[in-house]
């Protein structure tokens, strides 16, 4: 298990081969997520991180946008590097960022 708990702020998994991310419910005040440099293919698991004001998942293999609607502190998102498929959506939601 991984040493995060109710109170971690901030939590950086960057370069680790993740393929999914689980377990996040737990962390309830998480402000910064990092996970860059992995394996991962979706973005299952942030939706429920609804304090996360920085998400930073930069050269996975993400091909899809999904899970930001309730993250409403969210001011900086990093999807650089990543297999996305609906570029319209990132501009929308960039602009929702701003």
């Amino acid at each position: 298990t991984l040493p995060f708990d109710a109170e971690t702020q901030t939590l950086i998994l960057d370069k680790n081969q993740i393929i999914k991310l689980e377990h996040l419910e737990k962390c309830k005040n998480l402000m910064q997520l990092s996970v860059a440099n992995n394996r991962l293919v979706r973005m299952m698991g942030v939706a429920k991180l609804t304090q996360l004001r920085v998400l930073n998942l930069p050269h996975n293999s993400i091909g899809y946008v999904e899970g930001l609607k309730d993250l409403v502190h969210l001011e900086w998102l990093n999807l650089a590097g990543n297999n996305l498929k609906v570029k319209y959506l990132v501009c929308c939601i960039c602009q929702n960022l701003v």
